[in-house]
């Protein structure tokens, strides 16, 4: 054979390229490695956003509290769910939560929803800011000196025990995985966790994140 039918022939199956049986197999191995990285990296996406919001949400109540002791009146950190998303406003309890300016209401992070069955702070109406069993605002209160109170005019430590709470947040994806801020103490102080194995043994059988 000639050097140059040689060269010809390697040019030849250089050009040829793969195979449809090698592409198809290619494929195939991307497919098994997408379907065993892409639900643990959604699971790593969600979780984040989960812990994000959460953080978000403390920084609200810290944030809430922080504004009353520095002007000396009563200020709240407002929560609310439309459609799949949470919004939450920090504002003076003076003003209801529907005439709080739209720019103010921030969202937190996509299909994140409130746990209504395990939330415990106070719901109050829109429009009045009274707290009502049917409202669609959750609120943690802070007076003047920083103390979670029922009412704007409580002073720390007359208040009610309901006045302290906690706002349980989840994502749908996320089996168990519900997470929570809680309003700990009557002078103010938060703290977060997580879904627990078993219910609140103290005081509430219904609540898992305590």
């Amino acid at each position: 054979m000639s050097i140059n039918k040689v060269i010809k022939n390697r040019a030849t199956a250089s050009a040829a390229g793969f195979t449809m049986l090698e592409i198809l197999i290619i494929v195939l191995i991307i497919g098994i490695f997408s379907a065993i990285v892409a639900p643990s990296w959604l699971m790593f996406i969600n979780n984040y956003r989960l812990k994000l919001s959460l953080d978000r949400a403390h920084s609200a109540m810290v944030t809430a509290r922080s504004n009353a002791k520095r002007d000396n009146i009563a200020y709240q950190a407002s929560f609310k769910q439309v459609g799949e998303t949470v919004q939450v406003a920090v504002h003076k309890s003076d003003i209801p939560p529907a005439e709080v300016p739209a720019g103010e209401w921030k969202s937190l992070e996509p299909q994140i929803q409130i746990n209504t069955n395990d939330t415990t702070l106070r719901k109050v109406n829109e429009n009045t800011n009274l707290v009502k069993e049917n409202g669609t605002v959750w609120r943690a209160l802070f007076n003047y000196q920083g103390c979670p109170v029922y009412n704007k005019s409580d002073e720390c430590g007359l208040t009610s025990i309901q006045a302290k709470g906690n706002l349980t947040l989840f994502h749908p994806n996320l089996k168990n995985g519900d997470r929570c801020v809680i309003v700990s103490t009557i002078l103010g102080h938060k703290r977060t966790s997580q879904r627990q194995n078993k219910p609140n043994p103290d005081n509430d059988k219904n609540r898992f994140c305590y």
